[in-house]
């Protein structure tokens, strides 16, 4: 039986083994191996201050944000390069917030996003709905003309070759976002639908906002997340409608 080995980028030793616990619950006959992966909270100093020119961004991103994605980047870093050394095929890279939407299936036999958030090729459009995107159960292609998916919180790679590939092509003067620098390059060819993992809901380390990564890998925010006053209100009208019938 081929098996999944998994590297979880975590901020401590305590949150990775709840993960370990939440996932061998679940799917302890599927893995062979599970890291952890230390996150990076990277700290501005007078002697570090050029590091601020390493990520190619808009010129009016603030500090925090940069060494935020920056640390993102590093630790991504540190996890294909454990998987380069361990030599592991059939990788899972999770990032602290990815939550199980779905069954785990047997590894695909190609990398792949096993989660994110369909966008359109522009950026700045993200949250508009691509209609003619329609995907079937399991591997689906992406078309980078029409559409991307972003976001890096769960990363499916196949080989140990590949994450060293990948490793490489971020060592480089500037880098963008780790995950547009995954988008620029079309590293990933499919997506698993329905996604395997959602980011969840959470507070950010660096400037303490909640995010809405929630809804927006709901389904690679290809549909609406039911929150509970929707579902409310669905039941409501649901009911009306009965009634009518009636």
């Amino acid at each position: 039986m081929v098996k999944y080995n998994i590297y979880i980028i975590c901020k401590n030793e305590e949150i990775f083994l709840e993960k370990v616990k939440e996932i061998n619950s679940k799917y302890k006959s599927k893995i062979c191996h599970i890291q952890w992966i230390p996150a990076e909270y990277l700290k501005l100093t007078q002697c570090n201050k050029k590091m601020l020119k390493d990520l190619n961004t808009r010129y009016n991103t603030q500090q925090k944000k940069i060494l935020a994605k920056l640390g993102t980047i590093g630790a991504h870093r540190k996890a294909l390069l454990a998987i380069y050394m361990n030599k592991t095929n059939n990788n899972i890279i999770l990032e602290q917030d990815a939550n199980f939407s779905d069954k785990l299936p047997p590894p695909p036999n190609i990398s792949c996003y096993m989660g994110g958030w369909i966008i359109p090729p522009q950026i700045t459009k993200a949250g508009k709905i691509i209609p003619d995107v329609k995907p079937k159960k399991g591997l689906n292609d992406i078309h980078y003309d029409k559409f991307h998916v972003l976001m890096a919180h769960a990363l499916f790679i196949k080989t140990h070759e590949e994450a060293l590939e990948l490793f490489q092509s971020t060592i480089t003067e500037k880098v963008k976002n780790y995950d547009v620098h995954l988008i620029d390059l079309q590293f990933f060819k499919k997506y698993y639908y329905p996604p395997i993992f959602v980011q969840g809901k959470h507070v950010s380390e660096i400037d303490k906002v909640t995010n809405k990564n929630d809804q927006w890998t709901y389904f690679y925010g290809l549909k609406k997340k039911e929150t509970k006053n929707y579902k409310k209100n669905r039941t409501i009208k649901k009911r009306r409608n009965n009634t009518k019938r009636k």
